[in-house]
């Protein structure tokens, strides 16, 4: 009942011999340059009281060192999550740290935005105008909505009837501090958010937003274009799950239209229950409530499609995000599973996208299938090596359910790959939102990829730079690049894959980066 579907490279977790070995509770993780080296590093989070935030520097040699007090992490505690985004545009990513989820009336802490001054960290949370109004919440996500070229921050709070905490939007006004905008925007939610994602639906450059909800429909804000948005799930047909959790925006068969994942955690009349899952793998009718996967139509619409495509899955996610952990150019999500009483141990997923057309579960195949609690979620290519491993936070809501992180290595496949740094001038600095457009050429035959330069999922954050899998690509034939906040774009033509290119907002020719190649582990 366990085999996997396909045979899959194995993942090798390698996490203890690289000096991932500190034992911690649910909470974010985030892979990404912070210091700028050229090497990814890791923040951690810990979701219980006395939970450092941990930072894990790269060594360059196989190893992380952790450096949380030399970089300024000294008593900032707790955090159920961690996004990252460069706020204040000056080329270093900062994180914010998101408290009190599931808490409800006691979960009114103070969450964090840590400005990172090139590998150290400052809380500015006041100072930023992003101090008032603490209430419980694990997601957030930055875009840059209003196409101003600085990201703003969309918080998704839990709100119930006995405390209303209304969702916020938080406004980047360009000087380092922020305003609360959501309800003249029109996106206060006042639901139970537990996910939220940006995303271009409809293709016209400014990225609309999700918000996944539990026990109330799921929320799709489209963006008008003039500061305010319109609620438009009914219509587009993706409110359910009603249980929802992870959700996120990515094209999962590059046809250049955002699609939308959205994850359920129970079922409609039930808390989620291990006997469901063990009902899922055994064949048996349950309650579950399945997974949805909404393939978009580039103009707003969306088409339930997760059945045909293999999404007739009760995994009961929680951290989870989306890479190519094969490398072939199409999009595999990693599932981190599990609820907060002890026994909620089940294997964490790998579904492999098959060329778009299915998804297959090759967990076991690929030795993925952990069973400690997951949480934040990252794909990188941690060693330079061309390939994305996998990073995770593990570890549950209760003192003696503690684990380290998990950190699984790549064995590759031979695919090629390319990977892709932005730097804006009228966007933000890193692109997030860009739209890239790849045509690869493969056995004589061109195909093309799509992009968006996001971090991933609701749970978890891959680096700002992009990394794309082309499978056995000769070459790659034209890659097309479009800004939306400065409408431009421009074409690349006969770029070499198995390197690293930077390019410049308006630049007409890209630049080679070099890039470093270390270990991982006793690799």
């Amino acid at each position: 009942m366990f085999a996997s579907e396909q045979p899959f490279p194995r993942f090798t977790d390698v996490a203890v011999e690289t000096g991932l070995t500190h034992l911690g509770l649910a909470g974010g993780l985030v892979a990404e340059d912070f210091d700028g080296d050229g090497l990814l590093d890791m923040l951690t989070s810990d979701s219980s009281g006395g939970g450092l935030l941990r930072l894990y520097r790269a060594d360059g040699e196989g190893g992380y060192d952790e450096v949380s007090e030399a970089a300024g992490l000294a008593g900032l505690y707790g955090g159920l999550n961690l996004v990252s985004g460069d706020y204040d545009d000056d080329g270093d990513v900062d994180v914010y740290v998101l408290r009190g989820a599931w808490l409800r009336a006691d979960g009114r802490h103070q969450n964090s935005l840590l400005r990172n001054d090139g590998g150290t960290f400052v809380d500015v949370t006041y100072a930023a105008g992003l101090g008032e109004h603490p209430w419980p919440t694990q997601t957030a996500a930055f875009a840059d909505y209003d196409l101003d070229g600085d990201l703003d921050l969309f918080v998704g709070n839990e709100s119930e009837p006995a405390q209303p905490a209304p969702s916020q939007l938080f406004r980047n006004e360009g000087d380092g501090t922020f305003v609360d905008v959501a309800a003249a925007a029109g996106v206060t939610n006042d639901a139970y958010a537990k996910a939220v994602s940006w995303g271009d639906m409809d293709n016209d450059g400014d990225p609309d937003l999700y918000v996944s909800n539990m026990g109330a429909p799921n929320r799709l804000y489209r963006n008008e274009g003039d500061g305010t948005f319109l609620e438009v799930a009914e219509r587009a047909g993706v409110t359910a799950p009603v249980s929802g959790f992870p959700c996120w925006f990515f094209d999962f068969n590059n046809d250049g239209n955002l699609d939308l994942f959205a994850a359920s955690y129970g079922g409609q009349e039930r808390p989620p229950s291990l006997a469901d899952v063990a009902g899922h793998y055994l064949g048996l009718q349950h309650k579950g409530e399945p997974m949805r996967l909404y393939q978009g139509d580039g103009t707003g619409g969306f088409t339930d499609v997760g059945d045909d495509l293999g999404f007739d899955l009760y995994t009961l996610p929680m951290g989870s995000n989306f890479g190519d952990a094969d490398g072939d150019g199409f999009l595999d999500l990693y599932l981190g599973t599990g609820y907060p009483f002890y026994e909620g141990l089940m294997p964490n997923v790998l579904l492999r996208n098959c060329g778009g057309r299915e998804f297959v579960d090759v967990t076991f195949s690929s030795g993925l299938g952990h069973l400690q609690k997951g949480h934040g979620i990252a794909f990188a290519d941690l060693d330079g090596d061309g390939d994305q491993d996998v990073a995770a936070r593990m570890g549950g809501a209760y003192p003696d359910d503690a684990y380290r992180c998990a950190l699984f290595r790549n064995p590759g496949n031979g695919n090629r790959w390319l990977a892709i740094r932005l730097i804006g001038e009228a966007s933000n600095h890193f692109g997030v939102g860009t739209r890239l457009r790849i045509d690869v050429v493969e056995d004589e035959t061109t195909r093309t990829i799509h992009r968006t330069v996001t971090t991933g999922g609701s749970f978890g954050c891959n680096p700002m730079q992009l990394h794309v899998g082309v499978g056995q690509a000769e070459r790659i034939e034209r890659r097309e690049v479009w800004w939306p906040a400065s409408d431009l774009r421009l074409v690349y033509e006969d770029v070499a894959p198995d390197q690293v290119v930077e390019i410049c907002e308006g630049a007409e020719q890209l630049t080679v980066v070099p890039h470093r190649r270390t270990p991982l582990g006793d690799e």
